[in-house]
Order: structure tokens, then sequence, then C-alpha cells
């Protein structure tokens, strides 16, 4: 800046000014807007237990979420390999960064089809949020009985 003139100094100041200014501004609208409105909160749900189809590479997923607002579907990722199939699910609150947003304690069972690379066969089903061994059953008509 030693080279620059006082009127081009004092430009180049007012522009960095503004700039700051503007990333100020940006960064107050935005948590006014986390605060008043809210954005989505995507959180892990646990799987339950899943059921084999007759399809064979299709898995009915039972899994907890939460109630209607606080603990919508959100996606559930599958990830196989040749021993075992780890089914991560996600719910979703919708403006759940809201002040003053509150949920129940009460878990709502969710259903939800996937479908595997492979059959599943022998491979152990593992949920992801929990790192535990899901209980398999051999028809949908007995997940949703709740036999374990």
């Amino acid at each position: 800046m030693a080279e620059l003139s006082g009127e081009a100094r004092d430009r180049v100041r007012a522009l960095g000014l503004w700039l700051v200014g503007g990333i100020l501004l940006a960064g107050v609208l935005v948590g006014l807007y986390a605060t008043l409105v809210g954005f989505d909160r995507v959180s892990p749900a646990a799987v339950d237990a899943v059921a084999r189809t007759a399809e064979g590479r299709d898995l009915l997923v039972r899994y907890i979420g939460g109630s209607p607002g606080c603990g919508d579907p959100h996606r559930i990722d599958v990830t196989e390999d040749d021993e075992t199939v780890v089914i991560s699910a996600y719910t979703v609150a919708p403006h759940g960064t809201r002040a003053g947003f509150g949920c129940d304690d009460r878990g709502v069972v969710m259903l939800q089809t996937v479908r595997l690379g492979e059959p599943l066969g022998e491979r152990q089903v593992r949920d992801g949020a929990r790192d535990s061994a899901v209980v398999v059953h051999d028809s949908p008509a007995a997940l949703l009985d709740g036999a374990g």
C-alpha cells in the first residue's frame, strides 16, 4: 500500500471494511434464520430388526424414529461385504435448530424396504448407529408381529 496514492489507499480500506461488514451481516442473517426458522437436524436411528422378503434381495427394516415433526424418516444407508450387511437409518427433525424447538421422548416404529446388491444369505446384519447385531426374521409377518 506504500506505492498507492492517498485516495487509492482510502478506497482499498473502504473496500476491506465493506467486505468485513458483508461477511458479518451474512453471519448474523444465518444465525437469525437458524434461531427463528431453523435448519433440519438429522440424527441416527436405532435399527431394531429386519425381515427377509420373498424377493430375497429386499429387506424390510424396522427402526425407531420420533413423533411426527421430531423424527421423520430421512434415509437408510446400506453397506455390504461378504460377511456383514450394515444398515444405518436416519431420521430428520425439520426446523430442529429453531429456538424453543422440543420433542417428546416417544419412539415410533418405522418400516422401510431396502434392496441389497446380493441376497442376504447367511451374512450378519448390524445396526450402523449402535454397532450391534440386528435380529433377522424370515418373513415380514414375523417382523410385524414383533416375534423375537
